[in-house]
């Protein structure tokens, strides 16, 4: 059954790798990402972007990912939508900061989603695997989550490739769920696509990050996207 579908994505290029086919077969839904900022001007270029080979000293980088990341959602006929969060490479003094510390952002970003909540029918949150940024972006939506569950469902992906890199912390992020009273279910009414092709022209979208992530890519393109429906536990 199709449906709109609020993503909530760390990064500008994960719901790309983890569960745009799931989106694709749901037209009309929103790809929501947390941190989606950063300086207007890079100087000097962080040893990420430098690696890239796509960016010069004094890049809009975060412009430019999110231009690609319209593209990509364009391509799956969904809306993208950029909170102003920073990413965490340029969270310091270096490229001018002045958010809040880590610590304080759960909470922060929890009442962006909840005051930006968009017409959707469910809601899809992140583990929050691999990256410190997924894992304050998938507290932040739990928090959130937690109170869309008796009003709409609510699903969770595992964000590919890091789930398939690190079982172990898929296991340990899941026992965490399971201490909040949270469990996962399978949810056979879910449709989702099948098409390689698809994904691979979606993440081909995010031009500037494919030198750094062409093998993580790869597996995450060969692997099933994995998607659970939140619920409470018995």
């Amino acid at each position: 059954m199709a449906r709109v579908l609020n993503v909530i994505s760390p990064h500008l290029d994960d719901a790309a790798l983890s569960c745009c086919l799931l989106m694709a077969a749901h037209p009309g839904s929103y790809l929501t990402t947390v941190f989606a900022d950063g300086p207007v001007s890079v100087r000097p270029l962080t040893p990420w972007d430098r690696a890239a080979r796509y960016f010069t000293e004094g890049s809009d980088v975060m412009g430019t990912r999110r231009a690609e990341d319209a593209r990509a959602a364009a391509l799956i006929q969904a809306t993208a939508r950029h909170l102003p969060y920073w990413d965490r490479q340029y969270r310091n003094d270096c490229y001018g900061y002045h958010g809040l510390p880590d610590r304080d952002l759960p909470d922060a970003i929890a009442e962006d989603l909840l005051r930006q909540d968009p017409a959707a029918d469910a809601w899809m949150i992140p583990l929050g695997l691999g990256h410190p940024d997924h894992r304050l972006a998938a507290d932040a939506a739990l928090i959130a989550a937690e109170r869309w569950l008796p009003f709409q469902p609510v699903y969770l992906y595992e964000e590919l490739p890091y789930a398939v890199e690190d079982p172990a912390e898929v296991a340990v992020r899941k026992r965490r769920l399971a201490e909040r009273g949270l469990a996962l279910e399978e949810d056979h009414t879910l449709d989702r696509l099948d098409d390689r092709a698809l994904k691979k022209a979606v993440f081909r979208c995010h031009a500037s990050q494919r030198r750094q992530l062409r093998w993580r890519a790869r597996t995450a393109t060969r692997t099933p996207e994995r998607v659970w429906k939140l619920a409470r536990a018995a």
